[in-house]
């Protein structure tokens, strides 16, 4: 390819990237907000949030039409090729940890009415470390990235059993208090749902890192990814009866 094409191609993924890295901010405050609201049973904030997603959903249409507009007029092949797809797969993954994260929300602000004292309700700071641990996943995707560190990307993946650990926990706990209390079943039923939204964002956290790892390296990651989501095999645990009742 003649230099002054590749130079412009060059250019176009450039401006792609930095989208992609601007879209990436938006989508790491959006989780981060959703976390803060939860945490804080903030209605408002949570409110804010559900009405910013749009912004995100317009980052990732961008992205979408500069990549089509660059295959269209320069046909790149190889690195250039792979960076562009690349692109268009992540920011797809991107937006949407933004529905994820603008679930949350939605959960929150019913969360949010409940009366705090409710059976369930002392798991809550777990689930919101759980969150933590899913942004701080999807920021270290974001970092190999834009670093261009193909280790960094297997090391996040590696690193999605953590979050999968603290969902089978924070699950396990919410069966027991729901089990215990009828009257914890409403709050426990949204903290397994806002439990669940952020697992879902530690994974394509991970799908993003595999994609970096593609990107940089051409090679697909072919081991089964580690994965220790146990839920659908727990029971519901049922209460004992009280002692000395017959039936």
């Amino acid at each position: 390819m003649p230099f002054r094409l590749l130079k412009t191609m060059t250019g176009r993924l450039d401006k792609i990237e930095i989208t992609l890295a601007t879209m990436g901010g938006a989508v790491e405050e959006q989780v981060a907000q959703s976390i803060i609201a939860f945490e804080r049973r903030d209605l408002l904030l949570a409110e804010e949030i559900r009405h910013r997603d749009v912004e995100i959903d317009d980052y990732e249409q961008s992205i979408e039409r500069q990549v089509v507009a660059l295959l269209e007029a320069r046909r790149p092949s190889g690195s250039p090729l792979r960076r562009a797809m690349t692109a268009i797969k992540i920011a797809a993954e991107m937006e949407r940890i933004g529905d994820l994260a603008k679930n949350v929300a939605k959960r929150t602000t019913v969360v949010g009415d409940l009366d705090p004292s409710e059976a369930a309700s002392d798991v809550m700071p777990v689930v919101a470390r759980m969150g933590r641990r899913a942004l701080t996943q999807f920021g270290e995707s974001l970092d190999s990235l834009f670093r261009g560190n193909a280790e960094a990307a297997i090391a996040v993946r590696q690193a999605d059993d953590q979050i999968d650990d603290l969902y089978n926990s924070i699950f396990r706990d919410i069966l027991v208090s729901m089990s215990q209390s009828a009257a914890g079943v409403v709050l426990g039923t949204h903290l397994v749902f806002i439990a669940k939204n952020f697992e879902r964002i530690g994974d394509h956290a991970t799908n993003i890192a595999e994609r970096v790892h593609y990107t940089l390296t051409g090679e697909e990651l072919t081991d089964e990814r580690p994965k220790k989501d146990n839920t659908s095999l727990t029971g519901y645990p049922l209460k004992r009866d009280t002692p000395g009742r017959t039936g």
